[in-house]
């Protein structure tokens, strides 16, 4: 069972090192397109940096995405290095299958090819659960997992907007509203 907790890390650090590499391609393209609409700006065409605009904020959700799923796949990773070393298999196996689930759902249409090796990795977590339980007799209790599970993505939320600040250049004034997905007239 321990050599496959340490294959489930491995596999997640193989992921969080893609999303991480993606990420930058973002920040690179968010700051390319952002030094295109201010000297869009800067020439009075409203168009065309409305277009950089846009799609600096198309940027931005995904890599809210990205970074949320990034934090959220550290945690996992940290637990399982945990019950690796000190047991408690079931009390962790749970949430982390729950998490997985739902960052492989959100890099979906995101980072497909993340998603899909996710998927790999929530197999491998839920045979790991069920010879766990298998062992031990043991039981999960979904609904805790999810609280948990729910907690974590929270967390990781918070974290990844405090550095979406950080790593993307703010948007010119006019054009702040595109963040939220509102329109113009809104």
């Amino acid at each position: 069972m321990r050599d496959r907790v340490t294959e489930i890390i491995m596999r997640l650090r193989v992921q969080n090192e893609k999303l991480n590499r993606t990420t930058h391609k973002l920040q690179s393209r968010a700051k390319e397109l952002f030094d295109q609409c201010v000297q869009a700006e800067t020439n009075k065409d409203k168009d065309r940096a409305a277009i950089y605009a846009n799609e600096i904020a198309e940027l931005r959700k995904m890599n809210r995405v990205i970074l949320r799923s990034q934090h959220s796949l550290e945690r996992v990773t940290i637990r399982l290095e945990t019950v690796k070393e000190f047991g408690d298999v079931m009390g962790v196996l749970g949430p982390a299958v729950n998490i997985v689930q739902q960052i492989q759902g959100e890099l979906t249409g995101v980072v497909p090819e993340v998603a899909g090796d996710l998927a790999k990795v929530d197999e491998m977590l839920d045979t790991l659960l069920v010879e766990a339980g298998t062992v031990t007799g043991e039981t999960v209790d979904v609904s805790v997992h999810d609280e948990e599970a729910s907690k974590v993505l929270k967390e990781a939320s918070e974290i990844a907007a405090q550095r979406m600040k950080v790593s993307f250049p703010d948007l010119p004034e006019a054009f702040k509203h595109l963040e939220s997905g509102e329109t113009r007239g809104q």
